[in-house]
């Protein structure tokens, strides 16, 4: 059939063409289209993972105040630095403690459990006997508690299992979901069970050391001593004592030094 009149006439080669033109702009347009939908769902996901990711509570900045016990395992201070005494309960060997902050809402306990935060859980949710260790001290001797903290795994039968998640301090002030913006790793020996922790202070000098009762397999467990060394805390490679079973060591407070609060 001829051409009417006024309709363009394209050879096979110009079709050929603006049938690519054609097609390119379909896709184009599908790619602007995926991406936008691609934009709107991640924006969805940050909304909903942002109470999981973001940055959380903030301590304050009220200036360190005096530690004090208020028996063989409960300390009171100012975690926090919001100007009022917290207390940070069951700090004994076991290493499980909690810290009950206290403010104008109430009070609040977070404990050691808790204090591994979003990526941390979701690291250790397909390993089976994952436990969480805890000691609260001031490490670095700046007024602040810190926090060390482990993750690791528990022993079947009398073969360790080398597979610890975490190991880092956390220095304080600390907020209150016990997360810290300045960390430091503490460095292990051994990436064996870590039965519990607790802090002394043998010598005085206003900074922490770090008890760490550690697996060693055939059913014993060897207490081993960090101290505050760059940055971090450096766990000797020496084994200070052994135990059998449940036979721990007592943890004692007063070796702390730490002042006995005043009763009210």
């Amino acid at each position: 059939m001829p051409p009417s009149a006024g309709q363009e006439q394209f050879t096979l080669g110009e079709e050929i063409a603006l049938l690519r033109q054609r097609r390119e702009r379909r896709q184009r347009t599908r790619r602007r289209r995926f991406a936008t939908a691609a934009a709107a769902g991640l924006a969805v996901i940050a909304g909903g993972l942002w109470p999981l990711l973001g940055t959380g509570p903030q301590p304050g900045d009220h200036a360190p105040m005096a530690i004090c016990a208020s028996d063989r395992t409960t300390l009171r201070a100012d975690v926090d630095a919001d100007g009022q005494l917290d207390e940070i309960r069951y700090q004994d060997e076991a290493g499980a403690g909690s810290v009950v902050f206290r403010g104008d809402d109430g009070r609040t306990p977070v404990s050691v459990g808790e204090a591994r935060g979003f990526w941390k859980k979701l690291r250790g949710v397909w390993k089976e006997d994952m436990a969480t260790r805890g000691a609260f001290g001031d490490f670095d001797g700046d007024g602040y508690l810190d926090l060390a903290l482990f993750y690791s795994q528990d022993d079947m039968g009398d073969s360790p299992r080398d597979n610890m998640l975490v190991h880092e301090v956390r220095y304080g002030p600390l907020a209150r979901d016990l997360s810290s913006d300045r960390t430091g790793t503490i460095r292990m020996g051994s990436p064996a069970f870590v039965f519990g922790a607790w802090v002394t202070d043998t010598d005085h000098d206003g900074r922490a050391e770090l008890q760490v009762l550690q697996s060693s397999g055939d059913g014993m467990a060897a207490r081993h001593i960090g101290r505050q060394h760059s940055g971090g805390i450096s766990v000797g490679d020496e084994e200070a004592d052994f135990y059998a079973g449940a036979d721990w060591p007592d943890a004692e407070l007063g070796r702390l030094d730490f002042r006995a609060c005043a009763s009210r």
